[in-house]
């Protein structure tokens, strides 16, 4: 059974513009309540990926003098994202991953990824045993481009003594 209304709403007496301007007002905060769509970013593999993409804010890190290329090392290293904490921003190639443990990795990526400064933010699937690999992972920019991870570095917090000098026999 439908329901007919017999005069549009908008033509009903005291009603108005008014009505007219807290309908159309309410459905923009209805479409504003929705979750952000995760954009479909396809595996740099060229395969399609059943892992949904998480998200990870990103704050703005002080200005650096990028590497013109990443550095060898860490080019095949992998890090969990079962402890990820947080994200700081170095210039256009470069992500600092702060650990739940208190440990920092540095992601360097294969190109500049501008979105990522513009965005604040980004995307990583949680594949393969919840590791995020050089090499093989992509972060996915929130405008819903690609930026290869080419190398993770661990970073040494400066001015904390190692664990090991801290023991005693």
């Amino acid at each position: 059974m439908m329901f007919a209304c017999p005069t549009p709403f908008w033509n009903r007496p005291g009603r108005g513009l008014l009505t007219l301007v807290l309908t159309l007002g309410l459905a923009g905060t209805a479409i504003a309540a929705e979750p952000p769509v995760v954009p479909a970013v396809p595996n740099p593999a060229g395969t399609a990926s059943t892992a949904p993409w998480a998200r990870m804010p990103i704050a703005p890190g002080s200005p650096v003098t990028t590497r013109p290329f990443p550095p060898r090392a860490g080019r095949n290293r992998c890090i969990s994202v079962n402890g990820l904490a947080g994200a700081q921003l170095f210039g256009d190639r470069a992500i600092e991953l702060a650990m739940k443990s208190g440990q920092r990795y540095r992601l360097f990526l294969a190109r500049e990824c501008p979105a990522l400064s513009f965005y604040q933010g980004f995307y990583y699937r949680r594949e393969r045993a919840g590791q995020l690999c050089a090499g093989r992972d992509v972060i996915g920019a929130r405008s819903g481009g690609e930026c290869p991870i080419a190398s993770i570095i661990a970073v040494r917090n400066v001015g904390v003594a190692p664990q090991r000098a801290l023991r005693r026999h």
